[in-house]
């Protein structure tokens, strides 16, 4: 393993947690605090007898979140044998720790809803897209549970709208970086805040009561190209992950006309270093996956 990745605290098992100094800086930024229904939500679903009635109940207190749970389970995204009538229905269909995700997720937008940049609205239309082909080819590509793969792409940039709600100048680099791979994006962002988003969307993940294996994805989903990242057991266990959503951008992309190749490189040859040629298990999905692209 390279010396340099193994002297990364991001890297090493005493630190894969957000350090204090740096989590403190973060906060600075305006991280939105963990929205109480989930707050509430994890800790009953946490407990050894968990009320599902509760629970039913403290989702139903928000019509309009009540309303997204059901429509979204109901989605032909899960494919689900039956539908959920109920609330209550579709916790006992999806299960505890999936519902707390699908919950985080949709409670994740609604937290940045006081801005209306373009640049905002940008960035909710691709995260929502990547998010559900990612979940689609973790699918069909039998490479990862669905659910988790569709959470970890809905968050995995989520430090980019509290960076933009935060610095009025983020939105040109945003602009300025709209073809560029995140790495790129991320050296930018060292570059001019002393941070980038991988470590504000960590943080906030963290918060939010996310999975610890969700959040420290993100933290560290930047850096696959490093070397010795794919052996490194700290960040063996998220390449499947990073892979998926890397390859559902690539496509997304392409679908907007926004994919250099060039620039995109790097991350081809680590999706077919950790998922195999891809190209002839895609064909088949192509119809599916410009539908996804088309209505989402």
């Amino acid at each position: 393993m390279d010396s340099a990745v193994a002297a990364d605290p991001k890297y090493t098992a005493e630190t894969e947690v957000v350090s204090v100094q740096t989590a403190e800086l973060v906060k600075e930024i305006g991280i939105p605090p963990c929205p109480a229904v989930l707050v509430e939500f994890t800790a009953e679903a946490n407990k050894e007898e968990p009320d599902f009635r509760r629970l039913s109940h403290l989702i139903n207190k928000d019509v309009a979140l009540a309303a997204s749970v059901l429509k979204t389970i109901n989605s032909p995204f899960y494919g689900l044998a039956r539908k959920a009538r109920t609330v209550h229905d579709a916790i006992t269909l999806l299960g505890l720790r999936q519902t707390s995700r699908l919950i985080a997720g949709l409670l994740l937008r609604k937290a940045f809803a006081s801005s209306k940049s373009p640049a905002m609205f940008e960035y909710w239309d691709s995260s929502a897209k990547i998010a559900l082909v990612s979940g689609y080819l973790a699918r069909e590509l039998d490479a990862a549970n669905l659910e988790e793969a569709h959470t970890f792409a809905l968050f995995r940039d989520c430090g980019v709208p509290a960076l933009l709600v935060r610095f009025t100048e983020y939105e040109q680099m945003l602009l300025e970086t709209r073809n560029e791979n995140e790495q790129r994006r991320c050296e930018m962002e060292r570059a001019q805040f002393g941070f980038d988003h991988g470590l504000v969307g960590a943080t906030l993940a963290q918060s939010w009561n996310l999975p610890q294996e969700t959040w420290q994805a993100i933290r560290v989903h930047t850096e696959y190209a490093q070397p010795g990242f794919r052996d490194h057991p700290a960040s063996a266990r998220f390449t499947t992950l990073i892979a998926i959503t890397l390859l559902a951008e690539r496509l997304q992309r392409a679908h907007r006309g926004t994919l250099d190749p060039e620039a995109w490189a790097a991350e081809d040859q680590f999706v077919a270093d950790v998922l195999g040629p891809v190209q002839d298990r895609l064909a088949p999905l192509d119809n599916d996956i410009k539908r996804i692209l088309r209505q989402s």
